[in-house]
C-alpha cells in the first residue's frame, strides 16, 4: 500500500458520488441510489485480519463502497460480508488454465465479482458471471475471468478514474 492515501481516495470518492448524483433525477426521471463510500467505524470483524494486507488496510479506512448509478453499479463490500463469503458462498479459487487461491471482494451490478489473489492480495481478478460449485470453486476453463489490476491501489484509483469519467461525460 506504499504511498496510497485511503483517506485522500474516500473524501475525493464521496465528492465524486455527489457529483455523480447532482441533477440526476431531473436527467433520468427517477431518484438516484445511494452513492458514497463509507468510513469504517469501529474495529476490524473476527477474521479480518486473515484478509490479504492491502484489503486489511483497505478496511481500516473504509467499510463499504455503494455506487449503483455508475454504470451497471460498482459494490465494495464491507469486511464482515467479505470475511463470510470465505464459505464458498464467493469463489474462493478460481480454476482453469491457472488454479489461483482468491478472496472476492467486490461486485457490479450485472454479476460480475472482482477478488484479489492469494496469499498477498494481487492482481485484481475480473471475474464475470460463470459456474460456481458448492465450495466455491470459479469455474474458469473458458478464461473468463481477467487481470483488471495489478494492485488493489490500482484497481482503486481505476474506480475513482472511471467515476470522474462518468461524471465528465453526463
Amino acid at each position: 500500500m506504499n504511498g496510497f492515501d485511503h483517506e485522500r481516495w474516500l473524501t475525493s470518492m464521496n465528492e465524486l458520488s455527489a457529483a455523480l448524483t447532482s441533477g440526476f433525477r431531473e436527467k433520468f426521471g427517477y431518484p438516484p441510489g445511494k452513492n458514497e463510500v463509507t468510513p469504517a467505524a469501529g474495529p476490524l470483524p473476527e477474521g479480518a485480519e486473515d484478509l490479504p494486507t492491502p484489503l486489511v488496510e483497505f478496511f481500516r479506512h473504509v467499510e463499504e463502497v455503494s455506487l449503483p448509478d455508475l454504470h451497471t453499479g460498482v459494490f465494495i463490500t464491507g469486511a464482515r460480508h467479505t470475511v463470510s463469503g470465505r464459505d464458498g458462498r464467493q469463489p474462493v479459487r478460481i480454476d482453469g488454465p491457472e488454479a489461483v487461491d482468491v478472496v472476492t471482494f467486490a461486485a457490479d451490478g450485472g454479476g460480475t465479482l472482482f477478488a484479489l489473489g492469494l496469499p498477498d492480495g494481487a492482481p485484481v481478478y475480473r471475474l464475470p458471471p460463470s459456474a460456481l460449485d458448492r465450495a466455491g470453486v470459479y469455474d474458469n476453463h473458458d478464461s473468463r475471468a481477467q487481470v483488471v489490476a495489478a494492485t488493489l491501489p490500482e484497481f482503486l484509483t481505476g474506480l475513482h478514474d472511471f467515476l470522474a469519467a462518468e461524471i465528465t461525460r453526463r
